[in-house]
């Protein structure tokens, strides 16, 4: 959505309605879009808007900063954790930690003990991450449906890939060169003739 907007105005604007779409996720406890925002924040595309991002309130920064500290994946998403022990159902987690986690079950512990039986520890190690995850599914949002907000981000015809968002980026802001051709006419043994541009 930020890359499809050619003036800088409305990209800030942009990146102010999502920072507050993220922040008000957070406040319903859904995690799961909180880090969705966070990580379009982040990507390369959005990213490297850095006129954009210049213009942007430092309230804003600032909330981008919290959220994307809530959602970091440093020490096993050890700041989420604690915010989803912390809240109150209803609730969406990221579902990539839960999977974190059971890749690493999977990976880390043997599914037989040394004496060649089923090992015990590791089923309740797996139990444990799918009651978790059956935990927050117990209870529903009681939320109205906006039928033009759902018909809006279930539209697959608005979705991009890497390779579009960032020819896309670079049209509304295009890379600024820190050489210029003079400069590269000027460096020692180049002549004009050698370097034509």
């Amino acid at each position: 959505e930020i890359v499809r907007r050619t003036s800088i105005t409305s990209r800030i604007n942009a990146i102010e309605k999502w920072a507050a779409v993220a922040d008000i996720s957070r406040c319903l406890h859904n995690f799961n879009g909180v880090l969705q925002v966070c990580a379009a924040f982040t990507n390369s595309a959005v990213y490297r808007l850095k006129k954009t991002w210049e213009k942007v309130s430092k309230t804003t920064k600032q909330t981008i900063d919290k959220l994307q500290n809530i959602v970091s994946s440093d020490g096993r998403f050890r700041n989420l954790r604690d915010a989803l022990h912390r809240c109150d159902p209803p609730s969406i987690p990221y579902l990539g930690m839960y999977l974190t986690d059971l890749s690493f079950i999977e990976e880390g512990t043997p599914n037989f003990t040394e004496d060649g039986l089923l090992n015990f520890s590791k089923m309740r190690m797996i139990a444990h991450v799918i009651r978790e995850i059956r935990h927050f599914q117990q209870t529903p949002y009681k939320i109205d449906l906006i039928t033009k907000v759902t018909n809006y981000l279930l539209d697959a015809t608005l979705l991009l890939d890497d390779d579009e968002l960032y020819q896309m980026s670079l049209e509304i802001e295009p890379r600024t060169s820190r050489l210029s051709v003079a400069t590269l006419t000027n460096l020692p043994g180049t002549s004009q003739s050698s370097c034509r541009p």
